[in-house]
């Protein structure tokens, strides 16, 4: 099952491999979008919607929402 903190730690890596890989002219904007406040508000929002899922599904759901990030 996914809690909060494993949930924010996959998003953090998600956002710092967006950072490592972006444009020049991109990584503005990404870090925008990344900020600690955003990723653990992110997390905060995903683990409520993870609690009415079954298993299976709370997994393909957390992985949508980390790509999505």
């Amino acid at each position: 099952m996914y809690d909060y903190s494993c949930v924010l730690a996959l998003l953090r890596a998600t956002a710092a491999d967006l950072q490592r890989h972006a444009l020049s002219s991109e990584q503005a904007k990404i870090a925008r979008m990344t900020t600690e406040r955003s990723l653990r508000n992110r997390a905060l929002a995903i683990t409520h919607r993870l609690q009415n899922m079954t298993e299976p599904r709370q997994h393909q759901f957390v992985a949508a929402a980390v790509r999505r990030l």
